[in-house]
């Protein structure tokens, strides 16, 4: 007696409608999504589907070692420039190269130069892409100095997110920050010399979608926007890097962040040791996912205890050269404390 068997269809993916076919294409890596291309006219269509290239950044590396791939990224670009929307430059230190890169992708969404050398040129060419979401310029230099770069962020109607360099902000493209309606994600940690009233005026605009924000602070940062900025409901990530100015009035603030995860508080000797306690031992900030409290002078081995027993979800720490930690018997014991957390820095 023979069973019969089930007859099976050769093309059963195919019955999948193609938002499932995509999300599938989305855990492929690039080669086999090029591969996809070859199967039917129906899979070359959807391995070119915006969606699915959305998720994919291009990186082109001039560092020593990255060249192969850089190379095959770079032949990628040349043959897929339609599709690429994600797109990243580091270590390149030539301009025109750069230039000549970025000048084939017509519908990129996110670009991203860092390690790189700019040219006042610049500031022409990113507006050829008005729908960028992602403009990320961290640690990159000018080519030439006392020039400034002068891009009109709010020709970008849909930006989001912006890390600058140093340069990246003169006094004359400043107020066009303040019009960007759904920038919610602003890194200027390395921008020195804000105006207080300015950043008081950017905070303001952004209180309602602000998400993160880094920002280098010293004069440009007083109690004043921590206040502001406690009122920030959405506000994940805040990293101020000099907080000389700040006194325990602003300090206080920070345990009103209730959507919190990241915090970053450098630079202070005038927050007490009562407050300190007090701010670290809040609810929302015992729900932190890294914080760093480099150089702050009145961090002691009881407040360490605090984050040591409370912090749960904490992966990363930084008490790096507070002065009541360094060279004491309590940094001895710091590795035990933490055996938990992923990175300590002290």
């Amino acid at each position: 007696m023979t069973v019969p068997t089930a007859e099976v269809a050769p093309n059963q993916i195919d019955v999948l409608p193609d938002e499932l076919l995509i999300n599938i294409f989305k855990f492929l890596p690039i080669e086999t999504i090029l591969e996809c291309e070859n199967v039917c006219s129906r899979w070359k269509k959807l391995s070119r589907d915006p969606a699915l290239w959305r998720g994919i950044v291009f990186v082109y590396s001039g560092k020593p070692g990255q060249s192969e791939v850089s190379e095959k990224n770079l032949q990628i670009i040349e043959t897929h420039s339609e599709c690429i929307r994600c797109l990243k430059i580091q270590y390149v230190y030539s301009y025109p190269v750069i230039k000549s890169i970025i000048e084939q992708c017509h519908n990129i969404i996110s670009l991203e130069l860092v390690m790189c050398r700019i040219a006042k040129d610049f500031e022409d060419d990113i507006t050829r892409w008005p729908n960028l979401r992602k403009i990320n310029l961290k640690n990159s230099l000018v080519l030439m100095n006392n020039v400034d770069v002068l891009v009109p962020y709010d020709n970008f109607k849909y930006l989001n997110y912006l890390a600058l360099s140093d340069f990246g902000l003169p006094v004359a493209t400043r107020d066009s920050l303040l019009r960007c309606n759904y920038l919610s994600q602003i890194y200027i940690e390395k921008v020195k010399n804000l105006d207080i009233d300015y950043v008081k005026k950017l905070i303001s605009s952004k209180m309602l979608i602000l998400t993160a924000l880094h920002i280098y602070g010293g004069d440009s940062v007083n109690d004043e926007c921590l206040l502001m900025l406690s009122h920030c409901n959405l506000l994940k990530d805040l990293a101020i890097i000099r907080c000389e100015s700040l006194t325990d009035a602003g300090l206080i603030k920070l345990a009103d962040l209730k959507q919190i995860q990241h915090l970053q508080i450098w630079n202070n000797v005038n927050f007490t040791e009562h407050n300190l306690h007090r701010t670290l031992s809040s609810p929302n900030l015992v729900k932190l996912e890294s914080l760093s409290l480099s150089r702050i002078g009145n961090i002691s081995p009881v407040i360490v205890d605090v984050i040591s027993e409370y912090y749960k979800n904490l992966k990363f720490l930084a008490v790096y050269q507070c002065p009541r930690i360094i060279n004491t018997d309590y940094e001895k014991q710091l590795k035990s404390k933490f055996r938990n957390i992923d990175v300590v820095l002290y």
